[in-house]
């Protein structure tokens, strides 16, 4: 990753880091869709998504780096215990996610 590269990973809201995150353990950054495709595909599906996300983006953010990486990129059955605290429609965004977007 390059400097702009992280610095632009610093800027993301939590909700955006976890569909970057989603995203790239699936290959869905690659040579035909951008970082920046991905990241105005995200934030429009974070705008439409009929949830709380302000709710949601608080809890992530509150996440260690290895506590997010686990529900975005982990066994599913290791992110049992961290969604358990989790506000309501937390793991169906990220699912949604991944099925819809990603």
């Amino acid at each position: 990753m390059t400097k702009d590269d992280v610095e632009l990973v610093e800027r993301l809201s939590a909700t955006e880091r976890a569909c970057r995150l989603i995203s790239l353990d699936n290959g869905g950054i690659n040579r035909g869709r951008t970082a920046a495709l991905q990241l105005r595909q995200a934030r429009a599906f974070i705008a439409a998504y009929p949830a709380d996300m302000a709710a949601i983006d608080k809890w992530l953010g509150g996440l260690t780096d290895d506590e997010m990486e686990t529900i975005c990129a982990g066994d599913a059955d290791e992110s049992v215990a961290i969604l358990a605290t989790a506000p309501p429609f937390t793991d169906a965004f990220l699912n949604d996610y991944f099925d819809e977007v990603c």
